[in-house]
């Protein structure tokens, strides 16, 4: 009996100390310096965030150091509410998956500045999808919204700050920012090749919530795209955004 009075209390006790733990997280996802709320992920609790550096993870399915680490990253929306720590630290944040409708913000916890990161958006009126996807680029919002996001984030790379990209599962919004920009990296290079594009596509496997039926989807996304264009032209030509800038982009991530 007096071990189970014992385990019960330092059962109740963990119990308190979860739940204080919780209501600290909710309190800092109260609205601060953003008119809407921020979104605490409770996920993140016990899930993996599905986090990784895009050059790290692409320099090991290449082979070889072919994109800097350190400036891309990519996650799942579930490190939402918890410590940027578990995102890699980015100096900022895009929020692929933000929904017009439910208005909700994703951030990390910037424990330096004893304050939330909070994610960009760049489409206040269409929620993203299926932008791996040509035909979807010939929906003028879809492909505004999705420019709009390139252009702030080429804007970013340039300026070498650590930026994290995600959407809900971190897997095909996600994936798609990360193959075209991967992509223009290897192409100013010259190395846009068969490997390259395995590469590409080892990075977008590597989401553990990826289906066999979606296999592939990265490596046709490039691959249709260069039918008629560079990757780098392509960008360019949909979101009226100047080569220079897409040089620079590339070689801030090239090595």
């Amino acid at each position: 009996m007096k071990f189970i009075r014992k385990f019960l209390k330092i059962f109740l006790f963990l119990i308190v100390i979860l739940l204080l733990a919780l209501s600290w997280i909710k309190i800092r996802s109260l609205p601060f310096e953003s008119e809407k709320p921020l979104k605490v992920k409770w996920e993140g609790l016990f899930k993996d965030t599905n986090y990784r550096d895009v050059g790290q993870s692409i320099n090991q399915c290449f082979g070889e150091k072919i994109i800097k680490p350190g400036l891309l990253l990519r996650s799942n929306g579930w490190f939402s509410g918890w410590s940027c720590d578990q995102v890699g630290n980015p100096d900022v944040i895009f929020s692929l998956n933000y929904s017009p409708e439910k208005s909700e913000n994703y951030f990390c916890w910037d424990s330096d500045r004893n304050k939330p990161m909070v994610g960009v958006f760049a489409n206040p009126e269409i929620q993203l999808h299926d932008i791996e996807f040509l035909k979807t680029w010939q929906n003028e919002k879809m492909r505004q919204a999705s420019c709009r996001f390139f252009s702030q984030i080429l804007e970013e790379l340039i300026d070498h700050q650590k930026t994290l990209i995600h959407c809900n599962a971190g897997r095909d919004r996600t994936g798609a920012y990360s193959a075209i920009l991967a992509a223009i990296s290897a192409e100013q290079n010259g190395r846009l090749d068969k490997k390259m594009l395995e590469a590409i596509e080892c990075d977008y496997r590597k989401t553990r919530s990826l289906v066999p039926d979606k296999f592939g989807r990265m490596q046709s996304f490039i691959e249709g795209i260069r039918e008629t264009s560079t990757v780098a032209g392509f960008i360019s030509q949909q979101c009226q955004i100047s080569p220079i800038i897409i040089q620079k982009a590339a070689a801030s991530l090239s090595y």
